[in-house]
């Protein structure tokens, strides 16, 4: 994967970790065999979203380990983006 793709990926996971916690400090992943990044929210509750090349995404609370999470998104399963809601106090 490009560089510029993994950065066009990350914006991705970015926008929607803004909808879900603003202040979030993500870290990217990127995924093996250009499957696309894995955007980290690593605090309690935080969570990950896994962003596809074509751009779409899994999301997967914190309680859900890297590894299945990663099973999950390479099996096809998304996370439709009506789902992200931005939380308020």
């Amino acid at each position: 994967m490009s560089a510029d793709d993994e950065e066009r990926l990350t914006a991705v996971g970015h926008r929607y970790f803004a909808q879900l916690a603003p202040d979030a400090e993500l870290r990217t992943i990127p995924l093996d065999n250009d499957a696309g990044v894995c955007v980290v929210h690593a605090v309690r509750g935080g969570g990950k979203i896994y962003v596809a090349p074509d751009e779409s995404v899994l999301f997967v609370a914190s309680t859900m380990d890297f590894e299945t999470g990663l099973a999950a998104f390479l099996a096809g399963t998304r996370t439709p983006p009506e789902k992200f809601v931005l939380r308020t106090p």
